[in-house]
């Protein structure tokens, strides 16, 4: 049996980590950067959403788009040195606008670039994985995005005491040299003839999984839809809810989501090998179920150490659903779809993260501001729910 290739994987993690250090930021500081100019809960959620309405109509089509690419360096590779850079640079500019007009304006540009490659980045992992070894090659890879959010969350919150632009440039600098390194060190597997295989269709795939009387796939997206509206949503409001219920200023909150990116760190290789072990779809309802009790208290207490202390175990049960929920759709198809499905995968994660945080910033602005965590306590038990049902892990070919 082919052993996994620690090499690619690690640096293929490279680039999680840059998107990871991305949206550490993004989310840490956008609402931050929001709130200068408005003092509405609802519109800072419209808003910080953008991204997600870029990815649902952006993520889908470029998945299977470059399942449909064929060049010499590959069928991802041209989105990830093209994208990652240019995104890169729209980045280092949203700390530097001067107007709401102007912040917005770049926030758009950023999106729409950065959706570009970021569904070629994740289908790589597959491309270059075979199916046994793709939840200890994503817990690797999450181990390393993990990483970026740390880097974010310690040494970001740091520099933005110095500067509000610094975790911005820092992360433009690493957009810069990371696609070079990938390039130069992944070599895409030359296995696919255009000619041979139907081009895929993020339509085709989607009415074939909604319609398929095996309901698996289906099940999976869903409970990936439920979950990430909870997660989604209280990452983009954490630092402003610590900043207004808790008084707690958003560097120090920011600091200490550094310690649910450890836990998550520490927790992604456990993950992968636990799911190996007992299945992907056990592996994620551990997390789902577990999560629940944990966004019960945060909705309770008023005392932040007490978060300081949950934060590490919402990370690790966290780890056990994401690190392998990935994998688990991507196993319902074959090989040369796998971009198509990574679509599907962020067809729904991104509907979610659509959905839910102007919703969860209205229960914010007119319930009380403890509903972010209530509500995220019943979208993981929802999540949890739909796994349930999912049957065992059989392959699904999509027509």
């Amino acid at each position: 049996m082919a052993k996994l290739n620690y090499k690619q994987t690690f640096l293929l993690g490279l680039g999680f980590m840059v998107v990871s250090m991305v949206w550490a930021g993004y989310n840490a500081y956008m609402p931050i950067f929001l709130g200068r100019y408005t003092n509405s809960n609802t519109l800072i959620g419209f808003v910080m959403v953008w991204d997600n309405i870029a990815n649902i109509i952006l993520l889908p089509i470029i998945g299977a788009v470059s399942d449909n690419t064929r060049t010499k360096i590959g069928r991802r590779m041209p989105y990830i040195i093209i994208g990652m850079p240019l995104a890169g640079i729209a980045y280092a500019l949203l700390p530097l606008q001067k107007s709401f007009l102007t912040l917005i304006a770049i926030d758009l540009v950023f999106n729409i670039v950065i959706a570009t490659y970021r569904t070629p980045v994740v289908a790589l992992m597959p491309d270059i994985t075979l199916e046994e070894h793709r939840s200890k090659a994503n817990g690797v890879i999450n181990f390393m995005g993990g990483l970026g959010s740390l880097i974010m969350f310690f040494i970001g919150s740091q520099l933005y005491k110095a500067n509000n632009a610094y975790p911005f440039f820092l992360v433009a600098i690493l957009s810069l040299i990371v696609p070079v390194i990938l390039f130069l060190g992944i070599k895409e597997p030359k296995m696919y003839d255009l000619k041979k295989t139907q081009k895929q269709n993020i339509f085709r795939a989607l009415f074939f999984v909604i319609k398929d009387k095996n309901k698996t796939p289906l099940l999976t997206l869903l409970s990936i839809f439920t979950l990430i509206a909870g997660f989604s949503s209280i990452e983009t409001f954490f630092t402003r809810y610590a900043e207004i219920a808790l008084k707690i200023n958003p560097s120090v909150s920011s600091f200490s989501l550094g310690f649910y990116s450890i836990a998550f760190i520490a927790f992604a290789l456990p993950a992968g090998f636990i799911a190996t072990k007992i299945g992907k779809k056990y592996a994620m309802m551990i997390g789902a179920l577990g999560s629940v009790p944990v966004l019960l208290i945060f909705a309770t207490v008023t005392n932040f150490h007490v978060f300081q202390i949950l934060l590490p175990i919402a990370g690790a049960l966290n780890a056990m659903f994401t690190i392998n929920s990935y994998p688990l759709i991507v196993s319902y198809t074959s090989s040369e779809k796998t971009g198509t499905y990574t679509g599907l995968y962020y067809l729904f994660s991104s509907l979610a993260a659509i959905i839910a945080p102007p919703v969860f910033g209205s229960l914010m602005d007119f319930v009380s501001f403890n509903m972010l965590f209530v509500a995220g306590a019943v979208s993981m038990f929802i999540s949890f729910v739909f796994l349930i049902f999912v049957k065992s892990q059989e392959k699904i070919r999509s027509h």
